[in-house]
């Protein structure tokens, strides 16, 4: 089994990252997906030193400062494809959306084998955990289409701060955790075919 920390929009949050590295100890994470608005180098230096494998993608919040951090602790996956633990983790950042779009669709197109495949993006696919106060659905299409191609097993995103949630599309476990400069982080357990989602709240 496959245990996962979601995490979405940090903004700076130092105090919660502190909670959960406690978090990942105690429930023996084995990967962190984060997935942009991180804005600032303490917390997410925090949440790498202990010792947990990350993959984060940039927000649209985010600069080419947290983009360089990130690069040099290998952590990022804006345009780009990871093999963890047999599972395929495709990053699409916020800080070059089009651009991380198109590598990752290029990539996938060339992938013979996608069965168990992640995409963690800062913005949600239209019409999943993405309405506004407003009341306004803030997804992209684009998004909504790559899921609807590819059916990843997971779909990871933040952004959208008041749309915290899990939905389903066809075979597909949609996530927003919620802000964690609020507190809010999920748990995610993947066996075999098989995702758990768990939302909770520092």
């Amino acid at each position: 089994m496959l245990r996962i920390l979601g995490l979405a929009d940090i903004h700076c949050s130092y105090q919660y990252s502190s909670y959960i590295v406690h978090e990942i100890i105690r429930r023996r994470i084995d990967l962190v997906l984060i997935a942009g608005d991180i804005e600032c180098e303490d917390p997410l230096e925090k949440i790498i030193d202990s010792g947990v494998d990350v993959f984060a993608v940039t927000g649209n919040m985010d600069d080419t400062y947290i983009y360089r951090i990130m690069k040099d602790h290998g952590i990022v996956i804006d345009g780009l494809i990871r093999e963890y633990q047999g599972f395929i983790i495709a990053g699409i950042g916020g800080l070059s959306f089009r651009t991380n779009f198109e590598k990752v669709v290029n990539i996938l197109n060339e992938t013979n084998d996608l069965g168990r495949l992640i995409i963690l993006s800062h913005y949600p696919p239209n019409g999943f955990n993405d309405t506004t106060y407003a009341g306004v659905h803030a997804g992209l299409k684009q998004l909504r289409d790559l899921v609807e191609k590819y059916s990843p097993i997971l779909f990871i995103h933040g952004h959208i701060h008041e749309a915290r949630g899990v939905s389903k599309y066809n075979n597909t476990v949609i996530v927003n955790p919620g802000p964690l400069m609020h507190g809010y982080y999920s748990i995610i357990e993947i066996s075999y075919n098989n995702v758990n989602v768990y939302l909770h709240r520092l």
